[in-house]
């Protein structure tokens, strides 16, 4: 299909080209001046229909991707980021609704806007924190802002050169490190993710004994295992989706200990090595080893370079926190409909429901287009479509009222009985009009949200609980930024990386572009066009193109040797603001969709 559109003028020249081939014309000057003014006429009603037609081709396909693409790719994706919360007690629980926020992060921005972040799983805290790291024979110690402060450096024998020494102390008489989660990283290394992946490989022991370590943080969220259809569309809330992903976003930074590990204050020692030449060495700069702690030591593969080493990150009680805002409202039914809106600010994005219940404690469940066979109160949620006049009818009517006044304004002008204070106030109105569609056309705002109850049922009251998300607006938040707790179980929340992942409403090539990869692939990536269309589809506003090559690179981990790769190079745009973001998603994303052989290496040209 060609998407040349021909101009008004283009189309009557080959009319004219057309009738003076039919009657044998040679010079276009002995042409009827009334053919030609009614093929003037119809060239100018048939470039309008050629712009109907194409505005209809631009709306179908828009309204396609509206109707069957899923809400994960609809929907506006929340910011999220790693925080360090100190607990109050021995063990404190740290639920999905414990509230952490600031106002302003952002000095530029002169609107008062509150960013609420909550935890993205149910986990445990512990009051231990790392006190001392020693890695390649340096000595750190762990400031209250988690930089390391360098206080002495020797030099490292052989067979220490690839081991960390993590030093920890707790408040607590017996320590205890079940469910203790580590969360590690290298902020200064480009190559970060690779060097999480090879961490995983790593030995973890303490004083000899081996500590058996997985991936990821502990996670207390106990879903039911019931084999209902229930429980299926609840673990495919759009919420519950976005928290997994996050989750398994930080997975390769979080090592937990998962079995029985109890430590006592009797057993912590001064130095980590029970070498007598190191002790000895140590012994002569007390004031560096004046403390005791508890050594955990981390055997890392060979691989590791001394600069990586010395760079590693390592924060206990880090939690995973989304940008997110919690609403609890109560509504009432209008006499014969059983519809119930969800109000929301101007900047915010609905993210999912939570509950809906009325002034009985009865629970209403969301249908999903299916009866629920265990509860007779059922809800449907829906998006637009609800209201007599819309932001999209809004921004119509603007855009026709604009051409109106414009088409009128020099009427206006020419009549003697016009004022011209009368014509100033037409061109101001035109101009608001201007402002008030282009200011339209950046807020990107989505269509309301209503819930629609199956019948109206004899209630005063309903509680609704729902979250909305702020979305691209939450990104850039700095490393150090405050949040301010609304709970007593913890102190105020510390960030430990900067706030990223927050995305706006998707654009129509976004859509479309994601509407061309789950129809060619659906949702697997094979072949080298599916992992192009992938690509884009990820990032449609940032990418523009992609390359793919064959490579070798060394395997991971380097036991593997020379392995074959696909070399992904992505063409942006323009330049690219996070690159290493932007590659590490890509990395993870296309790890997870494809087979288990392939083996990936992103590059941004």
């Amino acid at each position: 299909m060609s998407y040349y559109r021909e101009s008004k003028e283009e189309i009557k020249n080959r009319m004219i080209q057309t009738a003076l081939q039919f009657w044998n014309i040679k010079n276009i000057e002995n042409l009827d001046p009334l053919v030609r003014l009614i093929m003037e006429a119809l060239a100018e009603q048939l470039h309008e229909i050629s712009n109907d037609i194409a505005s209809l081709e631009t709306r179908m396909m828009q309204r396609l991707s509206e109707v069957l693409l899923p809400d994960a790719v609809l929907m506006t994706k929340p910011s999220h980021t790693i925080a360090y919360l100190k607990p109050l007690w021995e063990e404190t629980e740290i639920t999905q609704e414990s509230c952490f926020s600031t106002k302003t992060p952002f000095p530029n921005r002169k609107a008062q806007t509150d960013y609420a972040f909550y935890p993205a799983c149910r986990t445990i805290l512990k009051r231990i924190n790392v006190k001392k790291i020693i890695s390649a024979g340096d000595v750190y110690e762990i400031n209250s802002d988690f930089s390391k402060r360098l206080l002495y450096r020797t030099e490292v024998t052989p067979e220490n050169y690839n081991k960390i020494w993590i030093g920890i102390s707790s408040e607590d008489i017996i320590m205890n490190l079940q469910n203790l989660s580590f969360y590690i990283n290298f902020p200064n290394i480009d190559t970060r993710s690779e060097c999480l992946k090879i961490l995983s490989y790593a030995n973890w022991t303490h004083k000899g004994n081996k500590i058996s370590v997985q991936n990821g943080i502990y996670n207390t969220d106990t879903h039911s295992q019931e084999n209902s259809l229930d429980h299926f569309f609840e673990n495919q809330n759009f919420n519950e989706r976005m928290n997994a992903k996050i989750l398994d976003f930080y997975k390769q930074n979080y090592f937990t200990i998962d079995q029985e590990l109890q430590i006592s204050q009797d057993e912590y020692t001064t130095f980590p090595i029970t070498d007598p030449k190191i002790q000895n060495l140590w012994l002569e700069n007390s004031a560096v080893f004046n403390e005791k702690l508890c050594w955990i030591e981390i055997t890392l593969p060979q691989s590791f370079k001394s600069h990586i080493i010395s760079d590693i990150q390592v924060v206990t009680n880090a939690v995973p926190l989304v940008n997110k805002k919690l609403h609890s409202i109560t509504s009432t039914l209008q006499k014969g409909l059983a519809i119930i809106p969800l109000e929301m600010n101007p900047e915010e994005f609905f993210l999912g429901m939570i509950s809906l219940s009325d002034e009985k404690d009865q629970e209403y469940v969301r249908s999903h287009g299916f009866k629920s066979s265990n509860f007779t109160r059922n809800y449907t949620l829906r998006q637009g479509g609800t209201e007599a006049f819309d932001f999209r009818n809004a921004k119509e009517l603007l855009i026709k009222l604009q051409s109106l006044l414009e088409d009128e304004a020099n009427i206006f002008s020419s009549l003697k009985t016009a004022s011209s204070e009368n014509v100033q106030l037409i061109e101001k109105l035109i101009n608001r009009l201007e402002r008030d569609i282009s200011v339209q056309h950046r807020m990107g705002k989505e269509l309301s949200y209503y819930i629609f109850l199956d019948r109206v049922y004899d209630t005063s009251y309903f509680f609704v609980k729902y979250w909305t998300t702020l979305g691209e607006a939450a990104n850039g938040i700095r490393i150090g930024t405050i949040l301010t707790r609304r709970d007593t179980s913890t102190s105020d929340a510390v960030l430990i990386t900067p706030t990223l992942g927050g995305t706006a409403l998707p654009s129509e090539r976004e859509r479309i572009a994601q509407f061309k990869f789950l129809l060619n692939s659906r949702g697997r990536v094979v072949t080298n066009n599916d992992i192009k269309t992938f690509c884009i589809a990820e990032f449609p506003d940032i990418i523009a193109d992609v390359r793919i090559e064959q490579g070798i690179s060394v395997g991971n981990p380097p036991q593997k040797g020379l392995i074959r790769t696909i070399d992904v190079h992505l063409i942006p745009f323009g330049k690219v603001e996070n690159e290493q973001m932007v590659t590490e998603t890509m990395y993870n994303q296309l790890v997870k969709h494809s087979p288990m052989t392939f083996n990936y290496r992103i590059f941004i040209d």
